[in-house]
């Protein structure tokens, strides 16, 4: 009998620690990869080639006091959950992978965020000039599961810039700063702020998708 109950405890911590760690690193970089092949197939030639495009992009053109020109491009990839009703023909969406450019004078950001079906964010990829003063740019990694940070990385762009492009940095190179657990203190700001984007873009998106 005890043999038994030991038995079905381990069972039980077993499919208890699965619960638990839905996301890992390794699954959200897999879910990442599975979503960017998913947006490359997407073509304006379909039926004849790839698959159709399901996305909502929102440009922003825009003159601002002090900084002047500021341009603002945003596309919202979305899936579809199962309809409330069987055979509904406009099953609700959920939005899946934001992608996100804009500019304040000289400045250029870069920012993606990953989410699961429930509006959770999985991953957030930032590039940005506003971590130090200076201006040089930091590419910024957070992996999530659920609200708890499974992995935070920095790196610093290590080359000579007239200019900061986004083209450019994608294609520059970023030298490690930090991989860890927790976000240092000299990163608080900047990735509070994408957090906030996180939510805000979700909350776009259900705007427009409400309507």
């Amino acid at each position: 009998m005890k043999k038994r109950l030991s038995f079905t405890l381990l069972l039980y911590m077993a499919w208890m620690l699965t619960v638990s760690a839905q996301n890992s690193i390794e699954s959200i970089r897999k879910e990442y990869q599975g979503v960017q092949q998913w947006i490359n197939q997407m073509s304006e030639n379909f039926p004849s080639d790839g698959i159709p495009s399901e996305y909502y992009d929102l440009r922003v053109e825009q003159n601002l006091p002090g900084t002047g020109p500021h341009h603002e491009s945003i596309r919202m990839y979305y899936g579809e959950l199962e309809p409330e009703e069987e055979g509904d023909p406009y099953p609700p969406h959920y939005l899946r992978f934001a992608r996100v450019k804009y500019n304040y004078a000289a400045r250029e950001y870069y920012e993606e965020y990953l989410f699961d079906d429930k509006g959770n964010v999985m991953f957030v990829y930032a590039i940005t000039p506003d971590v130090i003063d200076d201006m040089v740019p930091y590419e910024l990694r957070m992996w999530f599961d659920g609200k708890r940070l499974l992995r935070f990385n920095a790196k610093k762009f290590d080359g000579s810039l007239t200019y900061i492009d986004i083209a450019t940095l994608k294609k520059g190179t970023f030298k490690d700063e930090y991989t860890g657990k927790t976000i240092p203190e000299k990163f608080d700001s900047e990735t509070d702020r994408c957090k906030q984007g996180a939510q805000r873009y979700l909350t776009l998106f259900k705007s427009i998708d409400n309507r």
